[in-house]
């Protein structure tokens, strides 16, 4: 879905008109069997101040012509474009995120960063870089929102509204959109933090074991004495689950094929891809895209 606005002038009248567009106008957005009214469409000459672009899964491959040259468009006219949730992939696909800083959903990161290559991406609630903006969604939205109206009509408005809202302190744009999965022992212990980074910046290459233990500073034994004390595992194993995690988040909106985004992953043969693949999460890469592509899973883009 698109969000379109404009400003009035006038601070007498409204300050905002909103109108919205289907992306897909074959598949208008519904939720909870509840049907948008679509205002506008994109053969329409207007111009617009500000355009969100509002994407949760994917949007049909012979929709995105229209979709593409009409926020071309509205760029070259001086709206500012905002990419929500999966929206940046969009933005990105299309060539309008380039020279700028972006973030998305965490889910769509590792495919924003492969469509990308001149975006820097990072993992923030959102994002405003000059006439773009990008935000991680679902929560985060109404940060972004505050935000949006801050820099767009100052701060009375922005007290007013936070005041109405009950919302009077909103999240800054710099905190991280999830925390890591048993997240305790990683406060506790930089070590393991500090490792594990070093596992994740390291994905499609993969370091071995002594490699990251002594970027940690310590030993190979200390190394695996903390990983068994604290999560129970193995360093070789937890690099192996962030390495197929990153596959996951590939496999979901990148345009990789499955051999690809094994590769991506630091897997150098599709069958031990697939061996791995299948071990933890008991499907193979194929079905899980399959499973994703038809929504056929209550929650899509619950990977852990």
């Amino acid at each position: 879905m698109t969000f379109a606005g404009r400003r009035s002038v006038s601070s007498k009248s409204t300050l905002f008109s909103i109108d919205l567009l289907s992306a897909d106008p074959a598949t208008p957005p519904a939720s909870m069997d509840i049907t948008f009214p679509m205002t506008a469409t994109f053969d329409e000459g207007r111009k617009f101040d500000l355009v969100i672009l509002l994407v949760s899964y994917n949007v049909a491959d012979e929709a995105k012509g229209k979709l593409f040259g009409w926020l071309r468009r509205q760029s070259a006219a001086g709206a500012h474009l905002c990419g929500m949730d999966t929206g940046p992939l969009l933005l990105a696909e299309a060539g309008l995120l380039d020279g700028y800083d972006a973030t998305c959903h965490w889910t769509a990161m590792a495919s924003l960063k492969e469509l990308s290559a001149n975006t820097r991406i990072v993992e923030q609630l959102y994002l405003i870089d000059r006439n773009r903006s990008t935000c991680a969604g679902q929560a985060a939205s109404l940060d972004y929102s505050m935000a949006m109206l801050r820099h767009m009509c100052g701060d009375a408005l922005y007290h007013l509204v936070g005041n109405e809202l009950i919302y009077t302190a909103p999240r800054s744009a710099e905190l991280r959109q999830r925390e890591i999965i048993n997240p305790q022992p990683f406060v506790t212990n930089p070590l393991l933090n500090r490792a594990q980074r070093i596992m994740q910046e390291n994905v499609e290459s993969p370091l071995d074991i002594e490699t990251v233990a002594a970027r940690c500073g310590i030993s190979i034994r200390e190394l695996q004495y903390l990983f068994q004390r604290h999560l129970n595992t193995s360093p070789k194993k937890r690099y192996i689950a962030l390495r197929l995690q990153h596959a996951k988040e590939l496999l979901l909106y990148s345009s990789m094929s499955i051999r690809e985004t094994g590769l991506a992953s630091g897997f150098m043969t599709p069958s031990a891809y697939y061996r791995a693949f299948l071990a933890v999460f008991q499907t193979s890469p194929q079905e899980y895209r399959n499973a994703f592509t038809k929504k056929s899973r209550v929650y899509g883009r619950n990977l852990y």
